[in-house]
């Protein structure tokens, strides 16, 4: 019988109970994978998932760092990836066999819609990374690195104290048309882009941290470490 990942993790010393009954918590309320809901809770790093879930599986994981493989991207368009979160990686076997790296390997829905895209090919999947597979879609497809997940990135805090990952390359290059906002010409598309960008960054690291403050407070509530009522009269102080 396969061990479940949120007590390999406890096993392993990766989370404590606390922070399992914490992430069930909001499992139970929200729904969701337990893995991404750990990641999510900034409890484990999802390359430690990653890890765990190849130990509990016995997927091997994926390497997608480098380039991607041109024919293989071809038969998956890039909509699907996204999609189904996977990306191709390479044509093995004289072309009759795609590795695709996968999210949830696990997903026989999405391994069935690969079969089919790419003509009946044989699906062999690796197992890597949502954020991974995520960059790797960005740079294969689209040429672009990810916002935040170079190593050249830096981190700010914004007013909730929650950290935000910034990349620098999309900052302006010269800092006098920074100082005179004025006389820059209006954004362009790709600006604009990075700028939504960097909002949906910091509206999901706040949603994230209401969900496990939450999360939080129905366990405590559920341990009787104080009543729902106490917790509201509290509140509305």
């Amino acid at each position: 019988m396969r061990i479940k990942i949120g007590d390999l993790l406890v096993k392993a010393g990766v989370i404590t109970e606390l922070q399992l009954k914490a992430a069930l918590a909001e499992q139970q309320h929200w729904g969701g994978k337990l893995g991404d809901i750990l990641v999510r809770m900034e409890f484990l790093t999802e390359e430690v998932l990653v890890r765990a879930l190849s130990k509990q599986t016995g997927i091997p994981r994926a390497d997608l760092t480098g380039e991607g493989d041109r024919n293989a991207l071809a038969l998956v368009p890039a909509d699907t990836a996204e999609e189904f979160g996977l990306v191709p990686m390479v044509l093995k076997e004289q072309g009759r066999t795609i590795v695709v790296a996968m999210s949830d390997p696990l997903n026989i829905s999405a391994t069935d819609h690969v079969v089919s895209l790419t003509g009946g090919k044989k699906v062999e999947t690796l197992l890597a990374g949502a954020s991974a597979i995520r960059n790797a879609i960005s740079r294969w497809y689209r040429g672009e690195e990810l916002l935040g997940e170079s190593t050249s990135a830096m981190r700010i805090v914004n007013n909730s104290g929650v950290s935000v990952t910034m990349d620098p390359r999309k900052a302006p290059r010269n800092q006098a048309q920074k100082a005179a906002p004025s006389a820059a010409p209006p954004p362009d598309g790709a600006a604009r882009q990075s700028a939504a960008e960097v909002l949906r960054a910091v509206e999901e690291t706040q949603r994230r941290s209401v969900a496990a403050l939450k999360a939080m407070v129905e366990l405590l509530i559920e341990k009787g470490v104080f009543s729902r009522d106490e917790y509201l009269s509290r509140v509305k102080r």
